[in-house]
């Protein structure tokens, strides 16, 4: 029976606008009134207080000032405690462009400038200015008054209304300044007077029209001159007969008026029907103009501006009288209430002084609510001041607005959908408010929900749906404002990693001159030292060390600057492609910003193509001085005894790591290319053979680099065999190559078995390759076997000989021996203290990039593989500076006491143990700085192996979400979407090649 009672009232609601409209468009020369979906029609209750004139409230003797009574940011206090203030006074300056000022509404001293609680639906304190009044002195602080305003320049009238804090007085208090500037951005016709005042028992508009009306009229005139609009159109309601004859009776006598100029634009009163909420901004220009505001639009979208009586009023009082907007009219109403009636009330007075002017009941009030009964809220204290937005004080008994009823399962009878105004779907809004899923509710237009409370009047199951909707939209609110939170330290953290790059690529290079100034100068003294003294082998073999080292490869260091550069140069190019896109699809840009976009792009684009040719060069020049590297490491072992260092091994085995991804990222760029049918193949092509060819030649490096160290193995192990102590170093290393070995046996029978289950690969070549694996795994096994043995052997009584022996060797040789081999002096304490600090600070660039990455993967959005670029270079700067780092604070230990001057005694340097020989100390100094550096990188690859794991599990999600949003939108967001669902996947595919990097280097390690 309910659900039979609430379909006839909308059915009926439809057929008695209709009725109205087509009886009002048959009058002679009225205005055509149009309909809008949906509608209701609650009891009004409005002749319980229009009844009764309008009145001048009683001065307060408080008043309590919030500075936010607007929509936009917050007021600016002006004045300070125990300050003397007039009426009209400012106390408060606007922030920003949307903002308004606050204004003493009565005369008196400021007592307090503190948080107070403020009338507002979240119940929260804001910082509010309080003023007692000083005796019964009401002296006033007015701005120029221009009766004559028609002389006054557009802008200094718009500048009037921002002083004068005209906000407006229907709605969220936006200020009416930046609504009369909207002629500089649309074209607009028809300036609108919403005087509908759909909302049950609020009567504050009726007794305006009925007792301004003349100053209604100026005002709109005044508004009119600003926007320029082709007509004004006043919407009243057809419940309104007494308003409707006082506005006619002042348009009027304007226009009988010969002393005043004609009006410019077409004045017209149009009587709309009786239908809730016709007083809604889309809703009453529906009715009027047959025009539909868009989804997310603005009123000025379809060239039409509306404003409110009251906005009017204080419009015309602030140009014409200089009187700040210090009052407004309120209307006190409601059952509980003995007297209701309309006051004009000063902003800032409390509510219960109001109330008591309209006799509460003695049974006391049951609810007081700001607003009307549909879109108002609950107040829980009446100790609150009215603020510019306040039109209504709501005092009900229990019976009028009783508890609302528990609420019951919907039951799907789509009473809401034909109910709503904005044609919305509210059960699905509901649904999805309800369960959380904010994403599908903006799908479903939420934001162009006007929250009337239409649907939760007619609900049969009394489900409050508007605040499901307010919760949503609260929600919603805030995730954006994290978003752009986030998005504005992204760009700023971009900004500054851009920065930092590019200067240390110029103190890169700045160091590189000055360490190729002290090689050359090194160079030359040590040859000068050969030529000085050619018949000692020790200084011949310091000098071939140093020839050796003037010889190597330019530092690690360059290649890094190249990459950084290379990085920065990309993401500047990728902005200039954002911004221009933005530019064109906005269609709001010039020509000439368009080609200065496109300028950008360009050279974007060529600062990018010579950072990858600087790259590739540096690299080639690295790949090609590794083989020579290692020739000369190989040399050195076979004067020295010593096995070539793990460190030329692990830098061949990551240039073959670096090598594959390279031709897995051209294969798959081709392979792109080649589905889609764009790009420049045939390069893409020569970029994958080229990269073939580098992975050959990086190949073919690290097998003569792995044979040569295979090699040096025995010879190692027979000179422990005659006496000599094999050193730690080449225990490791023969450890190493044997963990190598038993890798690549496990990786080739992996292959080889995915290669016969699935029935495809050169089967025979890969069994060769298990076989050879297995060989080298047997030699290695077999070289760490026989280097152990030795190393055990050389406990028993031959250590003891080798260190007699070393006791005894001659003291000339022993000092020529000791000088080569001395460490170097220990860093000073200013220089560990530096070195601290920059591994501080490269730890906290590895953290800041792990977070950007970490957001940026959990949103979907932004350049994964960017942040991944940065992050790694972040960990390679970190990973130098502990190198750095440890073997200063290991040179800082171990080195012994130099002399400081003439005189002073130069301590004896300590004598090697026994079993150590020539440089044995200096080794193991060595070989522990070396550990170190492995066990560090060994972790942070680890570190980073997790990270990308975390990353790529996050794009997954991502971008499952985005497909499923796709899978359920309409057509009107289909593009949209898939736009996104391109940029997930992209992200994704980042993500998963991030990873196979990093597993590479974990392979390769």
């Amino acid at each position: 029976m309910v659900l039979s009672l609430l379909k006839s009232m909308v059915t009926s609601s439809r057929s008695a606008a209709t009725a109205e409209a087509e009886h009002t468009q048959k009058g002679q020369g009225a205005p055509r009134v149009f309909d809008f979906h949906g509608g209701i029609h609650p009891p009004e209750h409005k002749a319980l207080s229009n009844r009764a004139p309008l009145v001048a409230a009683p001065l307060p003797r408080e008043v309590v000032l919030p500075l936010s009574q607007h929509i936009g940011a917050p007021a600016q206090p002006l004045v300070e405690i125990g300050q003397r203030v007039k009426t009209g006074e400012l106390i408060a300056r606007a922030q920003g462009m949307i903002s308004a000022p606050v204004h003493a509404s009565i005369t008196g001293v400021v007592t307090a400038i503190e948080p107070r609680q403020i009338p507002h639906v979240s119940g929260l304190e804001d910082l509010c200015i309080v003023i007692e009044r000083e005796g019964e002195i009401d002296e006033w602080a007015r701005l120029e008054a221009w009766r004559d305003w028609r002389q006054q320049e557009a802008q200094d009238l718009i500048q009037r209304l921002q002083d004068a804090g005209v906000v407006g007085q229907g709605g969220a208090g936006f200020p009416s300044a930046v609504k009369a500037r909207v002629r500089e951005r649309h074209a607009i016709d028809t300036l609108i007077l919403n005087a509908a005042e759909c909302e049950p028992y609020i009567t504050a508009d009726d007794l305006t029209m009925r007792t301004h009306p003349e100053a209604l009229i100026e005002g709109l005139e005044i508004l009119a001159s600003l926007i320029g609009p082709e007509c004004i159109l006043i919407g009243i309601e057809d419940n309104k007969p007494e308003a409707v004859i006082a506005l006619e009776q002042a348009i009027r006598a304007r226009r009988a008026d010969k002393r005043l100029p004609p009006l410019d634009s077409r004045l017209e009163v149009v009587v709309v029907p009786t239908k809730y909420p016709s007083g809604g901004e889309k809703q009453l220009i529906k009715l009027l103009t047959d025009r539909e505001v868009p989804s997310r639009g603005l009123p000025a979208d379809v060239g039409v501006v509306v404003h409110n009586p009251g906005t009017v009023r204080a419009v015309q009082r602030a140009v014409c009288f200089g009187e700040p907007m210090i009052s407004r009219v309120v209307t006190l109403t409601g059952e509980a209430l003995q007297h209701p009636h309309n006051v004009e009330a000063r902003l800032g007075t409390s509510i219960a002084d109001l109330l008591r002017l309209a006799a509460p009941a003695p049974t006391g009030i049951a609810r007081l609510v700001m607003g009307g009964p549909m879109m108002g809220f609950t107040l829980e204290s009446d100790a609150l001041p009215i603020i510019k937005t306040t039109n209504c004080l709501l005092a009900s008994s229990p019976e009028s607005l009783p508890t609302p009823a528990v609420e019951q399962p919907c039951i799907r009878c789509g009473m809401c959908e034909q109910a709503c105004p904005a044609e919305l779907l509210p059960q699905q809004l509901y649904w999805f408010s309800k369960a959380r899923e904010f994403d599908k509710a903006e799908l479903y237009n939420l934001a162009d929900c006007i929250e009337c409370g239409a649907c939760s009047y007619v609900c049969p199951s009394q489900i409050p749906l508007v605040q499901y909707y307010r919760f949503a939209k609260g929600e919603i609110h805030s995730a954006q404002h994290e978003a752009r939170k986030s998005e504005r330290a992204r760009h700023r953290f971009e900004f500054k990693q851009a920065r930092m790059a590019r200067e240390e690529a110029e103190k890169e290079a700045k160091r590189q001159q000055r360490a190729q100034a002290a090689q050359k100068s090194a160079a030359a003294r040590a040859d000068a030292s050969a030529a000085a003294d050619t018949t000692s082998a020790s200084a011949s073999a310091a000098t071939a060390t140093t020839a050796a080292a003037a010889a190597q490869p330019a530092p690690a260091t360059d290649i890094k600057a190249f990459k950084t550069a290379r990085a920065a140069a990309n993401i500047a190019l990728k902005k200039a492609e954002k911004a221009l896109k933005a530019a064109q699809d906005g269609g709001e840009s010039s020509e000439g910003d368009i080609a200065k976009l496109e300028a950008n792009v360009t050279a974007a684009k060529t600062k990018l193509a010579s950072a990858e040719s600087a790259l590739k060069a540096a690299s080639e020049a690295s790949e090609s001085a590794a083989p020579a590297a290692a020739g000369a490491s190989t040399a050195n072992t076979a004067t020295t005894g010593a096995t070539a260092p793990a460190a030329d091994l692990k830098a061949l085995k990551t240039a073959r790591a670096a090598a594959n991804i390279a031709v897995k990222k051209a294969e798959k760029a081709l392979k792109t290319a080649q589905d889609s049918g764009e790009g420049d193949i045939s390069a893409l092509e020569t970029s994958v053979a080229e990269a073939k060819a580098r992975l050959a030649k990086a190949e073919g490096d690290l097998k003569a680099a792995s044979e040569a160290s295979e090699s040096a193995a025995p010879a190692a192990a027979s000179a422990s065999a005659t006496g000599a102590a094999a050193p730690a170093a080449d225990l490791k290393a023969l450890k190493t190559a044997r963990a190598a070995a038993n890798i690549a046996v496990k990786k080739a029978e992996k292959a080889l078995k995915t290669a016969q289950d699935s029935g495809e690969g050169d089967i025979p070549a890969l069994e060769a390759s298990v076989t050879d694996a297995k060989s080298r795994l047997a030699k290695a096994e077999g070289d760490l076997k026989a280097a152990t043995d030795a190393a055990g052997a050389d406990k028993g009584p031959v250590a003891s000989a080798a260190a007699g022996s070393a006791q005894t060797t001659d003291t000339g040789a022993a000092g020529s021996s000791a000088n080569a081999a001395a460490p170097a002096p220990a860093a000073p304490s200013a220089d560990i203290k530096a070195l601290k600090t920059a591994r501080a600070a490269a730890n906290i660039a590895v953290k800041k990039a792990e977070k950007a990455l970490a957001r940026a993967s959990e949103s979907g959005e932004g350049d994964i593989e960017d942040l991944q670029t940065l992050l790694a270079t972040a960990q390679e700067n970190l990973r130098a500076a502990e190198v750095r780092l440890n073997s200063a604070q290991a040179g800082s230990t171990e080195a012994p006491p130099v002399a400081k001057g003439a005189g002073e005694l130069i301590p004896d340097a300590p004598k090697p143990a026994a079993g150590s020989v020539g440089r044995g100390s200096m080794a193991s100094n060595v070989t522990l700085s070396q550990a170190e550096i492995e066990a560090s990188r060994a972790e942070n690859l680890a570190k980073r192996h997790k990270q990308v794991s975390i990353a790529v599990k996050a794009a997954e999600a991502a971008h499952r979400k985005a497909e499923a949003a796709l899978s359920e939108a309409d057509d009107e967001n289909r593009q949209r979407l898939a736009t996104k669902v391109d940029r997930t996947r992209r992200n994704l595919e980042h993500a998963r090649e991030s990873l196979a990097e990093v597993q590479a280097l974990v392979d390769a390690q």
